[in-house]
């Protein structure tokens, strides 16, 4: 449901107006319908077939019926090119299980190498950029397998390949970007996060308060990220950001070490024990203007929510792979 705003120039969302009613604030009202207009418009950047409505719970929800046909996936082949690199990283961490940590309590680099070696960070990567294309139905199997070994390893295949700047690129990226960034990613060159959340934004956009500025050939970016999955000087990071007051999505490569446009915000609190978990803070970082992701049907706002919402929904509607279709 939707009606007009003062001026009838916007609509406002059914979320927005029961607000309104309710007498909640205006800007309680203003920013829920912000966020409520931009999963609408995250809706539209895939086929009808990958939409909520469509889907089996939503059906079971509001529709009052159970579709079980649609819960089951297609067969899959018998075998795949990925299959052997699943094999290696299997092999990696059951001869190191005893062994996967260092003195940090962090999975140690000499298991970050070997699983490098094995070709896990490049599973989710096409082929022509370094990696082995496995399709999402044959990834997430997979990862329970070695969830039964080291769940917190599972769990960084997902942070690097799905959370991270590996999804926003493969998805998003233009041919130029997949070149230059996806090798180093399949690679196992550089490992992934995705820098969203802030101290007093959580994921919602509309309160964001990094931004991004233009100058010359790059954007100095100032402001402070909070618990931020596998973010360490050296890694690359996918950074939503303000960018001329609208949100923005900037792959920036971390410097190796801590400068004085860029530290890590050490505290003691960690969602995922054996994972670097950080604060991230920017004071007129530079990334190069290159960087930007530009979704090819518009606003980049859709960009920044349409990678946070696709990946929870993934394992939840579907138990195939989603498309992306402009």
């Amino acid at each position: 449901m939707s009606t007009e705003t003062k001026g009838g120039q916007d609509q406002q969302s059914f979320a927005e107006a029961a607000l309104r009613l309710s007498g909640k604030s205006e800007e309680e009202a203003r920013r829920t319908g912000a966020v409520d207009r931009a999963d609408d418009q995250v809706e539209q950047l895939f086929a009808p077939r990958y939409q909520t409505v469509n889907s089996p719970i939503h059906q079971a929800v509001w529709d009052g019926k159970v579709p079980l046909e649609m819960f089951q996936p297609p067969a899959l082949p018998p075998s795949h090119p990925a299959d052997a690199v699943m094999e290696r990283s299997l092999e990696v961490v059951r001869r190191r299980c005893d062994n996967l940590y260092g003195a940090d309590g962090k999975h140690s680099p000499e298991l970050i190498r070997e699983l490098t070696e094995a070709g896990y960070w490049g599973l989710l990567i096409d082929p022509k950029y370094g990696g082995s294309g496995a399709p999402f139905a044959r990834f997430a199997p997979f990862l329970t397998r070695i969830a039964v070994y080291d769940s917190m390893i599972a769990g960084m295949a997902s942070v690097h390949g799905c959370i991270g700047a590996v999804d926003p690129v493969r998805t998003f990226g233009t041919p130029e970007q997949k070149e230059r960034f996806l090798p180093r990613l399949a690679s196992g060159q550089t490992l992934s996060g995705f820098a969203l959340t802030e101290p007093g934004a959580g994921s919602d956009l509309t309160a964001l308060k990094t931004t991004a500025v233009h100058v010359g050939d790059h954007f100095e970016v100032t402001g402070e990220k909070l618990f931020i999955t596998n973010a360490i000087p050296g890694r690359t990071i996918g950074l939503v950001v303000l960018l001329r007051g609208k949100p923005a999505v900037l792959i920036a490569d971390l410097p190796p070490t801590e400068t004085e446009q860029f530290q890590i915000v050490r505290y003691g609190l960690y969602a995922l024990k054996q994972a670097y978990n950080h604060g991230l803070r920017f004071r007129g970082f530079r990334v190069p203007k290159e960087n930007l992701l530009v979704p090819p049907t518009g606003g980049v706002s859709r960009l920044a929510r349409g990678t946070r919402k696709r990946l929870k929904r993934k394992p939840l509607l579907w138990p195939v792979r989603r498309a992306y279709t402009p």
